[in-house]
């Protein structure tokens, strides 16, 4: 025990020291001291600062659960209304309920059979298969032209009725029965110091990203994650041509499929809020993976589950992206939601997790291009898993096709999505496996190629002359030299868990435990996920840590699975100045680069809703009230499809039909669409864009886009259609019919 305690100081040593070595680069090299001597992050710390007292507190002094639960729901909810942020997420906690209903009624012929033995992983099944369901159905109606976005909202809304009265008749004849929550003693141990602090930090890191949620609307998500009105859906459906070039505009588009009904012009929160939800059913997953691998040995397995969610729900990387409309946090959902049912059937030996996890992890590939390769990587660790297990027991596999009838789901959805994406590009998938596609002859549709020029981003980056180390360095230390990540960054926690999770594997395999082909399962997944994520360190351009926030993922639950249910504790206060260095990052970083929290609702008349039309269109009329007065004319001539100019963002976060020049020109795009003027007017054509907007700043530094601006104007393929000063609004006079 002594020797234990020393090495917990040490390793409490080791988190501050690295803690301050990280944050001394950073201050040396970013912009974060600028961040955090600004007055709305001092605002932020002071804040929740009092938010954590406040928690701490009621865990503390309050015995009964009942009463602690209902005093922490008071606190969040009056500090979600101050910054606005309840009502999208209790709009959205019904359309994800709804989601899990419609799953829980379309398994019950397979829950007759084998029904899951905790309630989190039921639940989680059923939250995939439902929201499998929903985007086939949204898919089928855009292939039958009739998938406008109204009818979609109906159709959405109805169906969220729908399924809430089928479900509670279900429920009342009992034909759907929901399982019993693992049976332990958390009154008893959630009035410990430790488990009180640590859920005091983790409520904390939680409300802290929608604190900020309505304001921080980074570039990529107003882009493209935020525009499904104008850039997805047409007057009939998702497999409308709409004119885009970039292929940020034909990836596999499932969570904007999904979250279509919810995308308003007037407030981006109720899409911000279902990504929210999403991490939180992460921590979900991560925490019952734990407790699963866990309880056959430990009776308070549940504490390791708690640590767990407490390290996770700290780790800037991973709940950054909690707060955008990237797809990655709902595509890490799915792949734990594989693991878990992966690890379930080595606890279980029933083949009903299997299947699950295979589907899991097959509908992972609907979200982001990108989740080929880490799911592929999940995929072979079970395969070789299942193979040693095989070769082990000679028994394992059995009627393995009784429930894969539930394959069709995801099946279905992914040929139902990737077929937006080939019928657009010609190719089943783009981003850089479009290489391959080359190389193997398949054409591309126009305009993402254009003679021999293609779309810039169907290349693979070469990787030549990288240096894995200092990069390694870049993504656990510090960003110093690619200053922009750190706002992705795991930060020094996961390399001070990284320390224990080492000694304790390697206690490990010198111990006869119980539950060894967990061990082994993890094991597998753990190096062949940490393969990939070095193969995608050693090829990306940019070491952007949101790649690998299912590597952090596991080294979590990796070693929250080894430590020691009467080690937790110690576990815990030795990563504090860890966990308190993250949680600062956290506080100073997020996609947007933005500080502070959502501003205290003024008005009532949006009931909680955070209008970001109205904000922007207000905030736009004094600051730079051009793109105001563009705005309104285009909405008086019906909001005709505009190809824009410039870098700002105004139009876009407006709702406006827009077409970027960005878009064509930049990583992703085609800049053979403006190579010639033959070939620009082709584009204008094929797009079907009315109206050019440009801005003279944007001009300065490109000259091809002022000559193409002149030579329209000069030919008479363009006429102006009102002057507003630095802001130009051209009319196209030819081929737009």
């Amino acid at each position: 025990m002594k020797l234990r305690k020393i090495g917990y100081f040490l390793l409490f040593i080791f988190a501050a020291v690295i803690s301050m070595y990280s944050f001394l680069l950073l201050y040396e090299n970013t912009h974060i001291l600028k961040y955090i001597e600004d007055i709305a992050t001092k605002k932020l710390f002071i804040e929740h600062t009092l938010l954590f007292a406040g928690f701490y507190w009621v865990l503390k002094i309050v015995k009964k659960s009942r009463i602690r639960i209902i005093c922490i729901i008071f606190i969040s909810a009056v500090y979600l209304y101050l910054h606005q942020a309840i009502t999208a997420l209790i709009t959205d906690g019904i359309f994800i309920a709804a989601l899990i209903g419609l799953g829980e009624i379309l398994l019950i012929r397979v829950r007759k059979k084998h029904t899951e033995e905790s309630s989190i992983s039921r639940y989680l099944n059923s939250f995939m298969i439902g929201s499998l369901t929903y985007i086939i159905s949204v898919c089928i109606l855009s292939a039958m032209q009739t998938a406008s976005i109204r009818l979609v909202r109906y159709y959405t809304f109805f169906l969220v009725v729908a399924i809430i009265l089928i479900y509670t008749l279900l429920r009342v004849f009992k034909i759907i029965v929901p399982v019993q929550n693992h049976s332990d003693n958390t009154d008893k141990a959630e009035n410990k110091n430790y488990i009180c602090l640590g859920f005091a930090i983790m409520l904390s890191a939680l409300l802290l990203q929608l604190g900020r949620i309505n304001i921080a609307l980074d570039y990529d998500s107003l882009r493209y994650g935020l525009r499904s009105l104008s850039v997805l859906v047409g007057n009939t459906g998702i497999y409308d041509r709409l004119g885009t070039v970039n292929d940020v505009y034909v990836y596999p588009k499932g969570l904007e499929i999904l979250t279509l009904a919810l995308n308003t012009e007037k407030s981006f929160g109720f899409v911000l809020s279902f990504n929210y939800l999403c991490a939180v059913l992460a921590l979900f997953a991560i925490y019952e993976t734990v407790i699963v691998c866990s309880e056959k040995v430990d009776k308070n397995s549940i504490n390791k589950g708690w640590l767990a969610a407490v390290f996770v729900s700290v780790t800037p990387a991973i709940m950054n992206m909690s707060i955008s409309a990237k797809t990655d946090m709902i595509t890490l959902l799915m792949q734990l939601i594989s693991v878990l049912n992966m690890c379930l059937y080595i606890r279980k030996r029933q083949n009903y997790y299997m299947i699950f996890a295979l589907a899991a992890l097959l509908a992972s590939l609907i979200y982001k291009p990108t989740s080929l390769l880490f799911s592929f990587g999940i995929g072979i660790s079970n395969i070789i898993y299942l193979l040693l297990d095989y070769f082990k027991r000679k028994n394992t596999v059995k009627n393995i096709f009784d429930f894969s009838y539930l394959l069709i789901y995801p099946v279905v959805a992914i040929v139902a999505v990737y077929a937006r994406t080939y019928m657009l590009t010609g190719h089943i998938i783009t981003s850089v496996y479009s290489s391959i596609w080359y190389k193997l002859g398949i054409k591309t549709k126009y305009p993402y190629t254009i003679g021999i020029y293609k779309s810039a981003g169907m290349n693979m980056s070469s990787g030549e002359g990288v240096d894995i180390v200092y990069r390694l360095f870049q993504l656990l230390v510090a960003p110093t030299k690619e200053v922009h990540i750190y706002i992705a960054s795991p930060t020094v926690l996961i390399i001070v868990l990284l320390v224990p999770a080492v000694i304790f594997a390697v206690k490990f395999c010198f111990k006869n435990r119980e539950n060894k082909d967990v061990f082994l399962y993890l094991t597998a997944l753990l190096t062949v996920d940490a393969m990939v994520s070095l193969l995608s360190l050693f090829v990306l351009n940019q070491v952007d840590g949101n790649y690998f926030i299912l590597l952090f993922s596991l080294i979590i639950i990796m070693l929250c699975f080894l430590v020691e249910s009467d080690s937790v504790r110690y576990l815990f206060n030795a990563t504090l100045p860890g966990i308190i260095f993250a949680f600062i990052i956290l506080g100073v970083t997020n996609w947007a680069g933005v500080s502070g929290l959502s501003e205290s609702p003024k008005d009532t008349k949006d009931f909680g809703i955070y209008n970001h039309h109205d904000r922007y269109l207000n905030k736009e009329a004094v600051e730079k009230h051009e793109f105001v007065d563009v705005y309104n004319d285009l909405k008086e001539l019906g909001n005709p499809r505009t190809l824009l100019l410039s870098d700002d963002n105004s139009l876009l976060a407006l709702g406006s039909d827009i077409r970027t020049y960005t878009d064509i020109t930049g990583s992703g795009g085609n800049a053979a669409v403006v190579k010639t003027l033959e070939h620009f007017k082709k584009y204008l054509d094929y797009s079907k864009v009315k109206y050019i907007c440009v801005e003279d700043e944007f001009l300065k530094d490109r000259q091809r886009a002022s000559d193409v601006v002149k030579y329209m104007l000069e030919e008479g393929s363009t006429e102006v259609y009102k002057d507003y000063g630095n802001i130009v609004l051209y009319k196209v006079t030819v081929g737009t019919d």
